[in-house]
């Protein structure tokens, strides 16, 4: 399971956090795309070291290895970048990405571990947003990048996932908009863990 964080500063978010990384086990996606660096910083320091090791920084690749974080998240621009530098080869890197349709995720190099895969369904923390479209349950051929459902996905739609090509799955809207967040996270990742058991 992956959690997006807010674009935007909310003054209960570090807590929540800190409460999801050492409750269950998840995968944080840090993205802040208009907070200045050195408040980038700050927030980064709010947390210990084990906690930095299952967060993912979105965008700022330096940073990430300033605070000793190997795991890195590329937007589909700087994937077509990074894939021009030696970095694609970096043995430290840990890279994940984001796709918007099967045939943008089946063309991805192996160096990248996993991918977003969006929209699956209409989004909750962008309204409008994959309304009108959204991609098929079935059609992964890539099988060296693990396939995360994003855009929609809440405990009310997660079942709607089984029998799907997905590995794991993202929460962002139904995560911050959950009266009890962690209760939210946890119901979807054990409904997500069964039908995957029962698949297997």
């Amino acid at each position: 399971m992956r959690i997006i964080t807010l674009p935007y500063p909310d003054n209960r978010e570090i807590a929540i956090l800190k409460d999801l990384l050492n409750s269950l086990d998840v995968w944080v996606h840090l993205r802040k795309p208009t907070l200045p660096i050195d408040d980038l910083r700050k927030y980064l320091q709010q947390f210990t070291a084990v906690e930095r090791s299952r967060m993912l920084l979105h965008e700022h690749a330096a940073l990430a290895v300033e605070y000793d974080m190997p795991h890195i998240h590329h937007t589909a621009q700087q994937r077509r970048d990074w894939s021009k530098t030696a970095g694609l080869n970096s043995a430290r890197v840990i890279a994940s990405t984001s796709t918007h349709s099967w045939a943008d995720f089946n063309g991805l190099p192996a160096c990248y571990r996993a991918a977003f895969i969006s929209p699956i369904f209409p989004s909750i923390s962008k309204s409008g947003y994959g309304a009108d479209e959204q991609i098929p349950l079935l059609g992964r051929s890539n099988m060296h990048t693990e396939a995360v459902a994003l855009g929609g996905i809440s405990s009310r739609s997660i079942p709607d996932l089984e029998g799907s090509d997905f590995q794991d799955f993202a929460l962002c809207g139904a995560f911050w908009q959950a009266a009890h967040p962690l209760v939210e996270a946890k119901r979807c990742q054990e409904i997500f863990k069964l039908f995957r058991k029962t698949r297997a």
